[in-house]
């Protein structure tokens, strides 16, 4: 087995792409409690280019997490970007609740990519303590980073609620559209935030009162007397967008 463990770590350095992909799945197959083929492996993620031969790699890793978790958690902490959300997505994929504090940290990373696959190895640890940490970065970033934080959120379903409320509270008017279109995003999960969303018809900002009222029409009809308070708003958005919704 060493001899058959030894070509395939070989192998995973080949020109071939293909030969490549081939050895990282055949290592993440083979029993190593040496820990060889993990370091392999790990070693392997930090340079390889091929995104298709990286997701083979990142399998083979968490089938030898047992070994390979002490290389995976010093990822995490690189001086390279690339290095730490390879590290996350790993993580990401093993979703043990016991990678929560090491993990956490990169929620608020400076680079977007990094972050962004942290809400969701954040999220997979299933932690409660996730949704405080996922809540701070509500508002944060560009369209994509907000899309994945949201996607975070709906990993909790109904769990998420709560934080996701309180945030409608917040000074930032960006936190509050943000919140308000999780809520949404968790549908029929939330309807228990109908009160808090419907209390957004008085917000200052016309985009948080759309926000309120798309979520609230994702709830079905029991959210129809609470998108009555939007109907005389002074955005039209507003009030076309609650005509539609009550009359669906």
């Amino acid at each position: 087995m060493t001899n058959t463990i030894d070509q395939l770590i070989t192998q995973l350095s080949d020109i071939d792409g293909t030969n490549r992909r081939h050895a990282a799945l055949a290592l993440g197959r083979e029993q190593d409690p040496s820990g060889t083929t993990a370091s392999a492996l790990v070693e392997r993620l930090a340079t390889e280019a091929d995104s298709c031969v990286r997701e083979d790699l990142t399998w083979a890793t968490v089938q030898h997490i047992d070994t390979a978790l002490p290389q995976v958690l010093g990822m995490l902490t690189a001086d390279e970007a690339d290095t730490r959300r390879t590290g996350a997505h790993v993580l990401s994929k093993v979703g043990d609740p016991a990678h929560f504090e090491a993990l956490a940290p990169l929620v608020a990373d400076e680079h977007a990519d990094v972050a962004i696959k942290a809400y969701r190895a954040v999220a997979n640890t299933g932690r409660p303590e996730a949704l405080t940490v996922l809540a701070s970065r509500l508002g944060d970033g560009d369209a994509l980073q907000r899309d994945a934080l949201t996607g975070a959120f709906a990993r909790f379903g109904e769990a998420a609620v709560p934080a996701l409320i309180e945030a409608l509270g917040s000074p930032e008017r960006d936190v509050r559209e943000h919140a308000a279109d999780a809520l949404g995003h968790l549908g029929a999960d939330a309807i228990t935030a109908t009160d808090a969303l419907a209390g957004l018809a008085s917000d200052p900002d016309a985009d948080v009162r759309l926000a309120a009222v798309a979520a609230l029409g994702q709830f079905g009809p029991d959210a129809a007397p609470a998108l009555e308070g939007f109907r005389s708003d002074a955005d039209p958005r507003i009030t076309v967008t609650v005509t539609r919704l009550v009359r669906a």
